[in-house]
This record gives C-alpha cells, structure tokens and sequence, in this order.
C-alpha cells in the first residue's frame, strides 16, 4: 500500500474511537459495534485487486474430466484444479500465484515480494521481501504459536502461549513477553515498558527517569483496589475500588482539555473546561439515557433504552448514525466531499447495505442474510469493475468489466467466496455457464457429465469422460481424461503450436509449420 493510500485509510480509525471523545460512556457502545461491522464487511475490499483465474484475450486451452479435474492454459497462465483436493493458479506478467488444499482447509498466495499461507485461517506464515533484499518470515497459530525470523534481532522472536515466548510487533506493541501467562508478562513501545503480576490484576509501568527523576508516563493498577494512568501533559486517570469509582482529564496538552467522573453505575460525565464539550449518562451499561454535545466538532449524540435508540450527528469528522433497533440502523463515516468514507444501513437486521469508498477501491454490497447477495467493487488503480450476486441455495453469478461473466445453479455456501464456490461448485452444480474475457464460451450440465467449450475457430465437448476436440490447428480425442486417445497438432519447428498465437496464422499458414501426431496412453503423450 502506498503512503497516501495507508494515510486515507488510517482516518478510518476515528469512527471506531470518537465516541470516547465524546463521552466516557459511549466509547464502549460505538467503538465495539463500528469495529465488528468494519471488520466482518470493510476489510475484504480494502486491498487492490489481484487475478484469481486465467483471464486476458489471448487463445486458451481448456480441459476437464467429469467433474474432477479442469486446467486452463494461455501463454503466462495457467490454472489447474483436481476438485476439491487441489488447486493452482500461476500469472507470469504479474508474478503472482495462489493454490489451495481442500480450501479453506490450506490457502496460499504471493508474489516476488510478498507470500502467505495460512491453515484453516488459524494457523498462518507470512513472508516479505524488503527492497534492501532482506528477508522477513512469520509464522503463527494464533494465539498459541508465533515465530518470526528475519535478517536484523527485531525480526526474530519465538512464542508458545501461555509458557513462555516474546511477540514483536503485534497488538500495536513493539514486544510483549510472558511467562506462565497470566503469572507474568511485560510490553513495551517505543521508550515505554510495563510489566504485570497475575494479569489484568497487578501492573506498572512507564518511561525511564530523566536526569531531575521524572518520568514522563507512568501506570500502575492494583485490580480492584486502585489505578493510576499518567501520562505528562496529555492524560491522567485514576480509579478507587474499580468500576465503582473513576475519574480523570484527557487533552491536557491541548487548549481546552477535557475532565471526567463516573460513578457506577448511577451517573457518569465528560466536560471540557470551556463547556463547549459535555455528555452525561445515567444508569450506564444499560443507558437509561445519555446526552451530549462538542460545539468544537460539531457534535451531538442522544442514547436511550441501552443501544435500542441512538442518534449521532457530527461534522468533524463526519459522522452519522441513526439505530431504532431493532426495525433500521444507519451509520456513515467519512469526509463531507466524499472522497472517502463507509456506511452502513440495516433493516431488521437481516437486510441492508454495505458501501465503501477509498482511493484503493469502490464498493457496494446489498444483502438478504442468508438469502440473497449483491455486490459490486470498482478498482480505480486498475480501472476493474466486478458484480456478484448469489440467490442461496438456488444459483450464482459474476460479471466483470473485462466481459467475463456466468452463472451457477446451485449455490451451497451462503457466504460470498469465489474460490471456495470453484473449488466445490462442480461437484453440486445442476448448471454452469460463462463467458471468458477473449469471448470463449463454457457450458456445462448435471455435475459436468457433460461440457462444452467453445472458442473464437475451436470447440471442446466433454461427455461421460469421452472428449473431443477440433480446430485448425488442434484434432483430438480421448477417454477417461487421456487414459487412451489421438491428437494431431499443428507446431512450428521449434515445437510453438499455432493455436496460442493467433498472430502466426491469421494471414494463413505459416510455411515452417507442421502437423506432429500423437497417442495418448495413460495419461501420456507419445
């Protein structure tokens, strides 16, 4: 990700924060429920668009068996598929290349700089190449396994959770180390450093002393009896006898810093010296009602009833939120010229839509959970445009800017996975059919038992494990996916068949081609 790109994505961050802001009652409310949505709907597209299939308007080979096994080949790809045990997809231009075992059993992927691997999403290994032509792996099961390795001692750390290890970079700290998790642990970030005794029960921490003994943070907790959390200039927090008793003051190093009192669960507030920021609560967890408002931002909020009614208006940043749950739900975040932001809106909970706009990609997701799906991602780097839709259990279906585009009949997985649906689909599918971005066509019927490929001067027929191939420059036939069977090729000398390059043949046929005949027996060509 560029730098602009990672910048416009980190103002995302806000909407899952602001509510602490505003009051130390919300924080918990916004911040929970944003994120989950974020994450369960706005981290898939938020990566630039790589190719998962063959694609291009170059002549392809394509051939199956019933419906085990598939491959599509064109000069820089190729893609094969032994269904559902194995699959394998290489794009030379791009150098990428992904394959996947029993997906999502096992599922890999990367390029020259860059390779992951996970198993069954739990356990994954990372591995990039820096442009100084060093090395960074990582392997984990998380939370219990993690191992990095590297060329420099910041790359390198081992971790069998809860015994002992140390974890580098993770949890938005530069090391945490334990042993006998919770008995013992520390963490650290920059100059800061904590460590804890049965944790969350026993903490302290800070920053080394200067030269006068002052410590620019410091923390200590003793759960439940009393924390402190200082750090010079920006925040102070205390608490007594925790939850019932907390206090404090955020934004000390900015011109109207901010102060806060809760007694639990009673009353709760938040005000800002000049009174220009204030919110109250009353009864909090459950919000009989809360209030407030930051005249600086822009913002007003109003909570009743827990989280079945609230309303949230803000200008800086920009902010939406209406929830009447359980009947509608809005939320948008973003800027007010809508170069960038997300929403959300609900209906009953089951029916929505999801949108998204960033400078990596556009998107659009309409849903009946778990019925029904819609959805639609435009790539601005890559000027791409995709459409999904999915009508569960009944049938499928895609479209690209590229012109590919099909449909299944029968769609068993509700989710939206394009590679679990090919990985599985053939081997429940009543129905397929697609078009290929060079115009060739596929048609298949009752699990694949029988097939059709057609291209622009060639066609391909697959019927009851007997195929059948013919154009120009290609003849062939054969059972049992090439257990026995004939073809006749038409190469140049060097052994290039014609049928790839179009460019070769178009104005006729070339004088140094010739025709090679072959037989096929177990799976071999002589």
């Amino acid at each position: 990700m560029k730098k602009g790109e990672y910048e416009r994505s980190a103002k995302c961050l806000p909407a899952l924060t602001f509510c602490f802001r505003l009051s130390p009652v919300f924080r918990f409310s916004l911040s929970r429920q944003a994120g989950v949505l974020f994450l369960l709907f706005f981290s898939a597209p938020l990566f630039a668009r790589m190719p998962d299939a063959v694609s291009g308007e170059a002549p392809r080979d394509y051939f199956q068996f019933l419906f085990l096994y598939e491959s599509t080949y064109t000069p820089g790809q190729k893609e094969f598929m032994i269904h559902p045990l194995y699959g394998r997809y290489r794009n030379d231009e791009r150098a990428y290349k992904h394959s996947g075992v029993l997906y999502p059993v096992y599922y890999s992927a990367g390029t020259n700089y860059w390779n992951y691997r996970t198993f069954l999403y739990l356990f994954t290994f990372e591995n990039k190449y820096h442009e100084d032509e060093k090395r960074d792996d990582e392997y984990l099961l998380a939370p219990l396994f993690y191992w990095g390795s590297g060329d420099t001692e910041k790359e390198q750390y081992f971790s069998i959770f809860p015994f002992y290890g140390t974890i580098k970079d993770k949890l938005a700290w530069s090391e945490i180390s334990f042993v006998m998790f919770p008995l013992y642990s520390s963490w650290s970030y920059k100059d800061y450093k904590a460590r804890s005794l049965l944790w969350p029960l026993i903490m302290w921490g800070g920053t080394p002393e200067d030269e006068n003994g002052f410590k620019k943070r410091s923390d200590l907790r003793i759960f439940p009896f009393y924390s402190s959390k200082v750090h010079s200039g920006k925040y102070n927090h205390k608490t007594v006898l925790w939850p019932f008793f907390q206090w404090g003051a955020d934004d000390l190093d900015k011109k109207d810093p901010r102060h806060f009192y809760f007694f639990f669960p009673f009353y709760a507030q938040k005000r800002s010296e000049s009174g220009t920021m204030q919110s109250y609560s009353i009864l909090w967890p459950f919000t009989l009602f809360a209030w407030g408002f930051d005249e600086r931002r822009n913002t007003t909020e109003y909570r009743a009833l827990w989280f079945l009614f609230q309303n949230m208006k803000s200008g800086d940043p920009h902010i939406r939120k209406l929830v009447i749950f359980p009947f509608y739900a809005h939320y948008r975040f973003g800027d007010k010229e809508e170069k960038y932001y997300n929403e959300m809106n609900f209906y009953l909970i089951l029916l929505g839509n999801l949108r998204t706009k960033s400078a990596i990609v556009e998107s659009s997701y309409d849903f009946f959970i778990p019925f029904y799906y819609r959805h639609h991602r435009y790539y601005p780097q890559e000027r791409e445009e995709v459409w999904q839709w999915k009508l569960w259990p009944l049938a499928s279906g895609y479209r690209q800017s590229d012109g590919a585009n099909g449909w299944r009949v029968l769609a068993l997985w509700p989710l939206p996975d394009d590679y679990l649906e090919r990985t599985w689909g053939p081997l429940y599918s009543l129905a397929e059919w697609r078009r290929e971005s060079n115009d060739d066509v596929y048609f298949s019927l009752l699990f694949r038992f029988f097939s059709v490929y057609l291209g622009e001067d060639s066609s391909r027929y697959f019927f009851a494990g007997f195929h059948y191939t013919n154009s120009p420059y290609l003849f062939e036939v054969g059972f049992l996916g090439g257990l026995i069977g004939y073809s006749r090729e038409t190469q140049l000398v060097d052994g290039t068949p014609l049928r790839f390059y179009p460019g070769l043949y178009n104005q006729g046929r070339p004088e140094t081609a010739e025709d090679r005949r072959y037989l096929h027996l177990f799976w071999m060509r002589f």
